[in-house]
């Protein structure tokens, strides 16, 4: 768990500051002073979509427009100025930011100030970074166990329960990255795991993941990877089969060519090492950082 931020106030000393905040499930937050990661639920639409979308655009001004057209994507209220106002106001009273530094009123808009905000997704990210890095460098043992705490900061899917009014604005393009990201960890993290010879324990994990997304054919070389080396060679050729049938039936395609080099591999008895690299070697961004 990481120590609250500190940060100087004037010429006094330094104090603890940090609010959390969570994207990596339903938006929630822990307030200043509180426990960090004891995540509180956010009565009220208007104060749950203004966190979203402040906290998907971490570090930067979000325009009062922008937030009026989220906030009350079916009709902007006459009284626009001080209806923003008034959910900011509640916003801040549930971080515990009474003196607005958290929430920043800034020339036409409002900041999530990113020193004083722990991003639940910047940390999940920064662990992807780290474990990647491990896994390139040779070490699989610390990178399953970065890429293991990353992952189990999700607590659902990102942004849950709230519905963005602009399926390009900031809140719905942060959930696509965030979705993008669960997925080069796992990418990275079974990686990391064939590498330490954890072969029967990633067999359940691949075949839910293609059941759930048979589609998306890098989870495939790595199910047959992990069958072949649990000694279940005939399993394996078989994934494949599952795999070409899936893509010709629905797509009209062949598998790539790292799958059609692994089953010649299997077929040959000469596997050594899947073909495939760290998942998360060009992850997305997750959100501005100053």
């Amino acid at each position: 768990m990481l120590e609250s931020v500190r940060i100087r106030q004037g010429a006094g000393d330094l104090v603890a500051t940090t609010a959390g905040v969570g994207v990596l499930g339903p938006v929630e937050l822990w307030p200043s002073g509180g426990r960090p990661y004891a995540w509180r639920p956010i009565a009220g639409a208007r104060p749950r979509v203004l966190l979203a979308l402040l906290a998907a655009s971490i570090g930067k001004v979000v325009p009062v427009e922008r937030i009026l057209a989220e906030v009350w994507p079916t009709g902007v209220p006459a009284t626009r100025g001080k209806a923003v106002a008034q959910v900011v106001l509640r916003l801040r009273r549930l971080l515990g930011d009474d003196a607005g530094g958290i929430v920043v009123t800034r020339p036409g808009g409002y900041e999530l100030a990113e020193q004083r905000v722990e991003l639940d997704a910047h940390v999940a990210a920064g662990r992807v970074e780290s474990g990647c890095a491990a896994l390139a460098a040779g070490d699989p043992a610390t990178a399953a166990e970065l890429l293991g705490d990353a992952l189990g900061r999700w607590r659902g899917e990102p942004y849950a329960g709230v519905d963005p009014a602009d399926p390009a604005g900031p809140v719905a393009c942060h959930r696509g990255a965030l979705l993008r990201l669960r997925v080069s960890a796992q990418e990275a993290r079974i990686d990391a795991n064939l590498a330490l010879g954890r072969h029967r324990q990633v067999v359940d994990e691949l075949a839910g993941l293609v059941a759930r997304d048979p589609l998306y054919e890098p989870w495939w070389p790595r199910l047959m990877v992990a069958l072949y080396r649990s000694g279940r060679r005939a399993d394996a050729l078989q994934a494949y089969r599952s795999l070409r049938g899936v893509l010709v039936d629905r797509l009209g395609v062949e598998p790539g060519p790292d799958a059609r080099r692994l089953q010649q591999l299997i077929l040959a008895g000469d596997i050594v090492t899947p073909p495939c690299g760290c998942g998360a070697s060009a992850s997305p961004p997750v959100g501005p950082r100053t």
